[in-house]
């Protein structure tokens, strides 16, 4: 039985290594393994002395092992709580997000580890199981063929060859334990195996080369990101994967006579549920945008952009807010009142080129302050939030602004808090540390955690702002771009992948919705002029402020422009001491628990309780016993293994005779006499037996019923 579960371990473990296309580093695939193990070796020490439901307690370790390895702050001691649940379901929830969500290989976050080390564990189970059944080669075969297609269907990368052959040799080997028990040994029957073994080998190793490709098959985690403005595909949802996507292309170019690069919004977000943004409809009272509601003071400039689209499926069109109009799109294309974006419901963006007329709005920082933003019944939508919120949000939105007393100075203070702060910029930091979205929780963990993109920043600041009593929603599109080349004077301005980008807009009664930039590294902070001549654009403190990595290959660069070391892991150490104490634990429970309950029945002198003694000793070196035995039907079956002090034996079974079957009940024994049979079963037992006996007991899972086959069934 230990050879299969031996074998069942390293396969597992082979296979555990396949998922490394899947998953980035190393490092979780100790924490998995470790867990594995733990569970496995569970259920072969329970099998081993005997337990025959051996799956409910595995789990019940498993379950201990990852509320201390994953969520420790809510177990006391080893004990979980109510709460252990919870929060590990949290963390499946955020697993299930990122899965969704990213590209493989995904960032090895906690969440992610969970399912793969609760995976694994639940495996070793049910491979354990499955060793039970008499057809245990084929089901584990076809459980060894699941796990391995798993990372090829998940990321659309077949594991390494080798892993294949690896598992298939084990499967072999553990094929030929289970049919030598009814072939016995011998060279007549090992030698087709070894030739059916090693020609099923060479054409595992040659087919697969022509076989057709399993990454036609892949699951959606493996495949390319999906546009992020694709017909009926929520951005932000799409935003973040689309920014760690490992390849940049060109999605667009445009030139413009504003003199600068433009943001390009795409789509506008008003609606919050407390958990995500979603792109709003609009509705019959919505206000009209663009030149109409502005003060007349204000001033603006009228602006023509001309885009063409490279490498862009989607349809929503990428346009300067606010549009005025727009011309040369081919086919059916409608303008929004709601954020003013263009969109078609049967054509898309592939091979347009258009022009866009748009107006530029400048109003003094004084114009600003006597804007209001005062709750309006046409504004009501833009100032819905969840019933239940984190309480940070709320406070640190006071705390920003407690010296401000304009709406315009309030959004001025939340910008510069999350742009100029001791916030950093990163893709992949939420991602690892499992608050990767949107909601009202993920924006608590944000403001604690201080890294995220755009949609984190934007999000808060949106969210900050409705606290406020501010109206406020979330664009989506494009960054300013970069020169990408000159035409007839004019730069030309290229938007890639890495531009996709989210910011927040706030409405003042005057100058109607004003973007603001509060992600650190990407474009210009909004600010307008002052009396004082203060220009009307301020790019910040920008040399403070953390850019983006761009194409560095997943690095996260400081402001001091070197690469910034990932907090130190304390997942792997977590799982070296819970499993580790829990290996120790399994391995020694059986000795502990086998050697105080000898000390309990020799304590004292009851014959009863020695014989008991007597027969799980027994038990344990491998010596059949029932609950139905008599005292002398089993000593007569003790008396027949050889070295055994048969004189002390017969002591023995005359004291519990005569205590059994006494009149009086009165009874002598001597203690001495159970030592000396005990001793001599220890002496005359192999080595193996002896250590079996002491660190594996059978006697722990009770006397069942047996079968004395007669000597002629035996040869």
């Amino acid at each position: 039985m230990w050879t299969d579960h031996v074998l069942l371990a390293v396969a597992l473990a082979v296979l555990l290594w396949g998922f490394t296309t899947v998953i980035e580093g190393r490092e979780w695939y100790v924490s998995a393994l470790l867990v594995a193990t733990l569970t496995g070796a569970t259920c072969a020490v329970l099998r081993s002395v005997g337990v025959r439901r051996v799956a409910p307690v595995a789990i019940l370790v498993e379950l201990l092992a990852l509320a201390w390895i994953f969520v420790p702050s809510t177990v006391i001691g080893f004990i979980p709580t109510p709460d252990t649940l919870v929060e590990l379901g949290r963390m499946l929830g955020r697993a299930q997000t990122i899965m969704v969500e990213e590209r493989a290989p995904v960032a090895a976050a906690e969440p992610v580890i969970l399912v793969i080390a609760a995976s694994f564990g639940l495996l070793a189970i049910l491979g354990d199981w499955l060793l039970e059944h008499a057809r245990a080669a084929q089901t584990i075969g076809v459980m060894f063929t699941a796990i391995f297609v798993a990372p090829a269907l998940t990321a659309g990368d077949t594991p390494a060859l080798w892993i294949f052959l690896a598992v298939a040799a084990l499967w072999l080997v553990f094929l030929r334990t289970r049919t030598r028990q009814r072939t016995g040994p011998g060279w007549r029957s090992l030698s087709p195996a070894l030739i059916v073994a090693t020609l099923a080998l060479v054409v595992s190793a040659l087919l697969p080369p022509v076989l057709p490709d399993i990454r036609a098959v892949a699951a959606s985690w493996g495949k390319a990101p999906t546009p992020v403005f694709g017909r009926g595909i929520n951005p932000m949802l799409e935003l973040g994967q689309n920014l760690r996507r490992n390849s940049t292309s060109l999605a667009l170019t445009y030139t413009t006579n504003s003199g600068s690069a433009s943001y390009l919004k795409v789509s506008t977000l008003r609606d919050f549920s407390g958990k995500t943004w979603k792109p709003g409809e609009s509705i019959a009272n919505d206000r009209f945008e663009g030149q109409i509601g502005l003060d007349p003071d204000v001033k603006t400039t009228e602006t023509s952009t001309r885009i063409t689209i490279k490498n862009l499926r989607s349809s929503l069109v990428p346009a300067p807010y606010p549009a005025l109009g727009i011309s040369g799109l081919k086919g059916p294309w409608q303008i929004q009142r709601m954020g003013l974006t263009i969109r078609s419901a049967r054509d898309d963006t592939r091979g347009q080129t258009y022009t866009v007329d748009s107006i530029k709005i400048a109003p003094t920082a004084d114009q600003m302050r006597e804007f209001s933003s005062k709750f309006r019944p046409s504004l009501e939508s833009y100032l819905v939030l969840p019933d239940k919120m984190p309480d940070v949000i709320a406070d640190t939105a006071l705390d920003v602004t407690k010296d401000d007393s304009t709406d315009y100075d309030k959004a001025m203070s939340l910008q510069n808090f999350l742009r100029n702060g001791s916030f950093r910029y990163s893709e992949t930091a939420p991602v690892a540390d499992g608050y990767d979205g949107n909601g009202v929780d993920v924006i608590a963990q944000f403001l604690d955690k201080k890294q995220g993109y755009c949609v984190h920043f934007s999000s808060a600041m949106a969210v900050m702002a409705r606290t406020l009593g501010i109206p406020s929603r979330i664009a989506v599109g494009y960054a300013p771009g970069d020169v990408v080349d000159t035409r007839g004077g004019r730069n030309v301005y290229g938007n890639t992948s890495d531009d996709l980008h989210a910011w927040t807009e706030l409405y003042f009664e005057g100058a109607g919705w004003v973007g603001f930039e509060p992600t650190p590294g990407v474009g210009s902070a909004t600010a307008f002029a002052e009396a004082n001549g203060t220009p009307t654009e301020s790019t910040g403190n920008e040399s403070d402020a953390t850019q983006r990595p761009g194409g560095l290959d997943g690095q996260e660069f400081g402001s001091a422009g070197t690469p910034t070391t990932a907090p130190e892991d304390t997942t792997t150490t977590r799982t070296l001491i819970a499993t580790g104490s829990g290996l120790l634990f399994l391995g020694l429970a059986p000795l502990l628990l086998r050697r105080l309950r000898r000390m309990w029945r020799m304590r004292g002198s009851a014959p009863d309780a020695l014989w008991r003694e007597l027969e799980d000793t027994a038990q344990d070196y491998g010596v059949p016993t029932s609950r139905g035995d008599t005292p002398r039907g089993f000593a007569a079956r003790l008396r027949a293994r050889q070295g055994v002090d048969v004189e002390a034996l017969d002591r023995l079974l005359r004291q519990v005779e005569a205590a059994r079957f006494s009149r009086t009940g009165e009874h002598s024994t001597d203690v001495a006499d159970l030592r000396s049979v005990l001793h001599s079963l220890a002496a005359s037992a192999s080595r193996g037996e002896r250590l079996r006996a002491a660190a594996l007991p059978r006697s722990l899972a009770g006397r069942r019923a047996y079968v004395v086959l007669r000597p002629e069934v035996l040869a």
